[in-house]
């Protein structure tokens, strides 16, 4: 009973109803007792029986509370985008700083400590082709020893040679070449080569290797110039070694010039037409006509390919062997950049080896009856092998930074110099130009980076694979170059023995070197910047300090300014008037952070670490990091190169000091006691001398600058200008001086001007005047008789016969108007 009084029965009405509705949807009530899809929860029926209690708070108080939200908000969300945008500045700074920094190791990486020597010989980096490259076994013993080399010798100076020698009487003179060729073969080279050519010249002595008859390589002009551009395709310098060697011709290797300009790649085109495609002699002995040029009996053809064929294949040989006697092994650096000689080929050029200069010289259009032109001088000993890779080819130069670091070409050429570890360059592919190329390039990398110590993973502790750098990722890609620099590049530019001594130095007592040694390099760093600053009263905390304009002022002033003081009693007087720095300049970061790499720049090459559109746009640096590695480049020039005592920075600023004078002779007179420390003390002056111009180029350009762009400059402190009084010398006394000096030019040159004018005046008056007198003392003249009057020279002579001609005219003129 209680269950049919809970679930009364339906009725039919009720259930047709229910089925009409399938069709009709039925209209939801106001209240409904279920969920549905509406926005609103429903409401029990209890919420319809009880008023909500009013709130407490007051509408006006809950307004305000709204207000001060929004507000907070927007705090909030501006602070974010500052952070943002603080920090994207921060990251586009620091990447044009490592920008700067490996496109200076990759063009001076001797000025980054790097070494490339090979087991301690220094002349293996240098590039040269007139010397056989040694490997280091190789370098423990002679070039050649004793009885081998008295054999090679008599082999190569024999007569076993003289069928080449008269095989070749066409093409050079055999002596002569022999001569040339050993100044850049070794003898071993020079006797294989000379072997090679005497099996090569039977063979075309005999038939069995030419040309066609009608010789279309001189004949046809369109495969004469793919025959020259083919011959261009080698590099300058060594197509000037091959053709002085073939030909003679000192002007062919003279250094003077660019070898790669305009004019020179025109010479080289014409002795390949003039001398290399033709042959004077032969065209004398087989012309019909001699002043006829063109028509020469049957048989010249034959015999030009003859030679064509000799000379081609001994240039292409003598290359080879040069390029490969003197070419680095990719186990020891690269080519053409670490050491060894020049590309045998252009980069432009689509030909990268001496097989295919033969190839296409030598093609089935001029040579006669040869399928496999390279199989058929393989079976006479005639063997080329050169084969230039890409990675010689390889422009390392850094544009973008996070699209050429993708490739990890690039990434592995900076850990094969700073390790001093080649092996690194065999294991990379080069050209990179697949997405799986580069994964594997930056794996590798990043292996050699793991082995080396370097950290793997950002501040924040995010690991960086090969995937980050490959897909370009600039924060990961960033906190990887910064690793690098902190681990490999600043122990080569830092010498912590030295660094250690010069903060106690700075600090004026003995400290204990121990604490200083054990700390890290950037500590050292950080230290050596605080012991400076300390002082002048500045406190410097972390490197974020240093991004303040005022701890670069300090280090400019302390080793470019206190060495200035002519005597302890007067220091301040003299410091005063001579200083480089100026307390203006104190606050002012763009004149203090350029000044600080231009100044460093003279004592040597010195990278563009803080660009100055950067600090003009943001009136400074924007990145400690950034400034991290500028400070770096200095301590390396300042302290550990000892760069600034050879400079005289007294005498770029005009300084007269006695006591400086007698000190530097007297260092000069100890240093003299060597024949090395002369030559050395020399080649500081020359130094000192160069550097001063450079300096006061420097220095108007910044005073000029300072004067434009900054014309409302804070003063510091009353403090500062105390310790630091202001120069004597204004930039107005400097320019009414200028004034005063282009104003007396301009009068000069008008007086100047005047003058001329009024001595050429007079001159003509003079010389009109001694053509009137001539004309009235002469009789002839007088009767006007022109025909009898002798020649007078010169201006004189003209204006007589003039004059003459002149009263000639009259008289005439006279006559006929009187009759």
């Amino acid at each position: 009973m209680e269950e049919e009084e809970r679930f009364p029965p339906l009725s039919s009405s009720f259930v047709l109803k229910d089925i009409s509705n399938l069709k009709t949807p039925k209209r939801i009530t106001k209240n409904p007792q279920f969920f549905t899809a509406c926005n609103e929860t429903p409401r029990s029926s209890s919420s319809f029986r009880y008023r909500s209690r009013p709130s407490l708070v007051p509408s006006s108080s809950r307004s305000k509370a709204k207000a001060k939200l929004k507000a907070f908000q927007l705090e909030r969300s501006q602070s974010a985008c500052k952070e943002q945008l603080k920090k994207d500045r921060s990251l586009k700074s620091l990447a044009k700083s490592l920008t700067a920094w490996l496109n200076f190791l990759f063009q001076n990486p001797e000025f980054c400590g790097c070494d490339l020597s090979i087991n301690g010989c220094n002349e293996s980096n240098v590039v040269r082709v007139d010397s056989a490259w040694r490997s280091p076994k190789r370098m423990r013993a002679l070039w050649w020893r004793g009885e081998e080399s008295e054999n090679v010798v008599a082999d190569v100076s024999s007569l076993k040679y003289s069928s080449l020698r008269s095989s070749l009487k066409d093409v050079c003179s055999f002596d002569e070449m022999k001569q040339r060729m050993q100044v850049y073969l070794s003898l071993v080279s020079c006797k294989e080569a000379f072997n090679v050519m005497t099996q090569v010249a039977k063979n075309i002595d005999g038939g069995r290797l030419t040309m066609k008859a009608n010789c279309p390589i001189v004949t046809d002009v369109g495969i004469k110039e793919k025959a020259t551009k083919i011959l261009m395709s080698y590099n300058p310098i060594w197509l000037r070694i091959g053709l002085y060697i073939i030909f003679g011709g000192d002007s062919l290797i003279s250094p003077e010039g660019d070898l790669s300009s305009v004019k020179d790649i025109s010479f080289l085109k014409m002795i390949i037409e003039k001398q290399f495609f033709s042959h004077t002699g032969l065209a004398k002995a087989y012309a019909y006509n001699k002043k006829l040029e063109g028509l020469y009996r049957p048989g010249f053809y034959e015999n030009l390919g003859n030679i064509i064929l000799k000379r081609t294949l001994l240039l292409v040989l003598i290359l080879d062997r040069a390029k490969s006697q003197t070419s680095l092994p990719l186990n020891y650096g690269i080519d053409g950049v670490d050491g060894g000689s020049p590309l045998l080929f252009t980069v432009s050029s689509g030909i990268k080896s001496s097989r295919q200069v033969l190839n296409n010289f030598l093609s089935s259009d001029v040579m006669h009856g040869e399928g496999d032109l390279l199989a058929h001088l393989v079976t006479v000993g005639y063997k080329v092998s050169h084969q230039q890779s890409a990675l010689v080819e390889f422009d390392f130069q850094v544009s973008d930074l996070f699209l050429d670091l993708q490739d990890g070409v690039r990434l592995c050429r900076v850990i094969q110099l700073l390790r001093h570890d080649s092996t690194i360059l065999m294991k990379i592919v080069v050209p990179s130009d697949t997405h799986k190329k580069n994964l594997a390039n930056c794996g590798v990398a990043l292996q050699y980076l793991r082995e080396a110590g370097v950290m793997l993973c950002d501040e924040d502790g995010l690991k960086i694979t090969r995937d980050d750098v490959a897909d370009r990722d600039t924060e990961l890609t960033l906190s990887l170059l910064w690793n690098i620099f902190v681990r490999l590049q600043l122990p080569l530019l830092i010498d912590r023995t030295t660094i250690a001594s010069e903060i106690s130095k700075i600090r004026g007592f003995n400290m204990d070197k121990l604490n200083v040694i054990n700390s890290t390099n950037l500590g050292m760093l950080l230290n050596w910047i605080q012991a400076i600053c300390e002082n002048y009263g500045l406190k410097v905390d972390s490197f974020s300090s240093l991004v303040n304009r005022k701890a670069i002022w300090c280090l400019l002033d302390y080793y470019f300014r206190r060495e200035l003081s002519c005597s302890n009693k007067d220091s301040h007087e003299t410091r005063d008037e001579k200083s480089i720095m100026s307390t203006t300049d104190y606050t002012d970061a763009v004149h203090n952070f350029v000044l600080s790499q231009k100044l460093t720049a003279i004592l040597g090459k010195f990278p563009e670490v803080l660009q100055i559109s950067d600090l003009l746009e943001h009136n400074g640096a924007v990145s400690e990091k950034s400034v991290v590695v500028l400070l770096t480049f200095i301590l390396s020039q300042l302290i550990v190169k000892k760069n600034v005592d050879q400079l005289n920075f007294h005498k770029m600023l005009g300084c007269n000091c006695q006591t400086l004078e007698r000190r530097r002779h007297s260092l000069t007179r100890r240093r003299s006691a060597s024949t090395e420390a002369i030559v050395r003390t020399d080649r500081d002056l020359d130094i000192t001398e160069d550097a001063t111009k450079k300096f006061k180029i420097i220095q108007a350009w910044w005073r000029d600058m300072t004067e434009r762009n900054y014309k409302s400059v804070v003063r510091p402190a009353a403090s500062t200008s105390s310790c630091f009084p202001a120069r004597k010398t204004s930039i107005d006394i400097l320019r009414e001086k200028a004034a005063i000096v282009i104003q007396s030019h301009f009068r000069r040159f008008i007086e100047r001007h005047k003058s001329l004018k009024m001595t050429k005046a007079i001159g003509l008056i003079q010389t009109v005047t001694r053509a009137w007198l001539t004309v009235k003392k002469n009789s002839a003249l007088n009767k006007f008789r022109f025909a009898g009057v002798p020649e007078v020279p010169s201006e004189v002579g003209r204006l007589v016969k003039f004059i003459g001609e002149r009263h000639s005219f009259v008289n005439l003129r006279r006559s006929v108007l009187l009759m």
